[in-house]
């Protein structure tokens, strides 16, 4: 096989939301008695994380950055997001356990249906397969009882690893999981920045999944999973 090691990232290239993050939201957020039009969230959401972005270093465990942890981290991001929707930031306490445990529910996501035919192909062609994924500690159950977790060898999760994409410590973590060279190895992501710049600074081959036809120009990419065998033969 051309690569007998193919890494791939979760959102976006394994599996989407059932429903847009910012209608969770408003749904637990009108739970506790305070409504908001699911696009105000959304802008809420959007500045909330880029706030975030500009606070952890790239490649930092977002995760790790906060003395509380993963916990004070999503409480920092709900209550950034509540205050740029109009409301009282104080109200993330309360949402915070209801919106976790809604994102840990796998009737929140969709396997996409190219997926798991296409893990099988490449398990019965020989490879061996990681997940490198930015994400919290919640990542391995939600593969498991998604009925992922059975197609990989390893799963490299952020948080875990101490390190986030674009830094290749995270996919050499993965190499060094798998017992493979970064030459062997090819990486499969939705994220030009994180996923393809991340892997080839590793010195792993990357493509890019690009489901929406954003990024029509490129070379390196593929419209989704169904290729993914044939390219690693």
């Amino acid at each position: 096989m051309r690569y007998p090691f193919v890494l791939l990232y979760v959102n976006g290239t394994l599996l989407e939301p059932r429903e847009p993050f910012a209608a969770v939201y408003a749904r637990v957020l009108s739970d506790l008695g305070w409504s908001r039009p699911v696009e105000i969230l959304a802008a809420g959401l959007r500045a909330s994380w880029e706030r975030m972005d500009a606070v952890v270093p790239p490649g930092e465990d977002r995760y790790a950055h906060f003395p509380g942890g993963e916990s004070e981290y999503w409480l920092r991001f709900a209550a950034g997001a509540i205050e740029h929707a109009g409301g009282d930031p104080g109200l993330a306490g309360a949402a915070l356990e209801p919106l976790r445990e809604a994102f840990r529910d796998p009737g929140a996501w969709r396997v996409y249906p190219d997926a798991a035919p296409a893990l099988e192909d490449l398990r019965a062609a020989g490879a061996r397969l990681a997940v490198v994924s930015n994400w919290d500690s919640r990542l391995p159950a939600l593969l498991s009882r998604l009925g992922l977790a059975e197609y990989f060898d390893a799963v490299v999760v952020s948080h875990l690893a101490g390190v986030e994409k674009p830094s290749p410590g995270i996919f050499r973590k993965a190499l060094d999981e798998l017992e493979a060279g970064a030459g062997e190895a090819l990486h499969v992501g939705d994220v030009v920045d994180l996923d393809i710049a991340g892997a080839r600074s590793a010195g792993i081959d990357a493509v890019l999944v690009d489901r929406r036809g954003r990024h029509a120009d490129r070379a390196d990419r593929i419209d989704d999973l169904a290729v993914l065998a044939a390219i690693a033969r």
